[in-house]
């Protein structure tokens, strides 16, 4: 099995902001920095009810903004040009909602990993060139199971951008798989594992940290098609 320099994935990916939120959002959860990831048993952060009612009311008042929002030239544009970024490119914010309800009120065919009923907490982040914050180059979402205990992070850009820290991710994928008449990229360690794959106008990148066998991030990958 081809070695993975998870130090480097996990450095690319997460930068100083990245960071910055990790770090909220494991003090929402009541963690340290160094604490280990939670395991499997654990109890819900909150309860699903309490975060629907969350999400609905967040919907309802953020509706009129969503729907003139777009990932940054999708690949039904008319253009056929491609763009080019680096991490230092971008400003973030929470997205305000989740990538399922972005996809439903935008009415775009982009697939999510369904785990809000079940989740301890998760986050969505948009990424956009500063001053333009209503044009989205792409989506992360950090998500823990609270079932499983898996925590994984999940982000969509169009097939028309490139995203040096995602790209790092699809170069860390040394396996294939097919499901769906889709070609997944993939890989192991104990740490982390990664998968990449392109679906309709996108391309999706995920990471999933403490597997808990070789197989948890293709069961993942699959249940996004269901």
């Amino acid at each position: 099995m081809k070695d993975i320099d998870i130090d480097n994935i996990i450095e690319s990916v997460n930068s100083e902001k990245k960071e910055e939120m990790r770090a909220q959002l494991h003090a929402r959860l009541g963690m340290s920095q160094n604490e280990e990831p939670r395991k499997k048993d654990r109890k819900r952060f909150f309860s699903p009810k309490v975060i629907s009612f969350g999400i609905a009311g967040l919907c309802a008042v953020c509706l009129a903004i969503v729907l003139p929002i777009s990932l940054h030239k999708s690949a039904s544009s008319p253009s056929s040009a491609k763009y080019t970024y680096n991490a230092s490119d971008f400003s973030d914010a929470d997205l305000g909602f989740t990538i399922k309800d972005y996809a439903e009120q935008t009415g775009k065919n982009i697939l999510y990993i369904d785990w809000y009923d079940i989740a301890d907490d998760y986050m969505t982040t948009k990424y956009f060139l500063p001053n333009k914050v209503n044009d989205i180059i792409y989506l992360s979402e950090e998500l823990y199971n609270g079932e499983t205990g898996d925590h994984v992070c999940l982000s969509v850009v169009n097939t028309n951008t490139n995203v040096d820290t995602l790209d790092s991710i699809e170069k860390a994928c040394n396996f294939h798989y097919t499901y769906n008449d889709t070609n997944i990229g993939w890989s192991y360690s104990l740490s982390l594992s990664t998968a990449y794959f392109e679906y309709d106008a996108y391309k999706y990148y995920i990471l999933l940290y403490d597997p808990i066998t070789e197989q948890s991030i293709l069961d993942i990958v699959k249940s996004m098609f269901k």
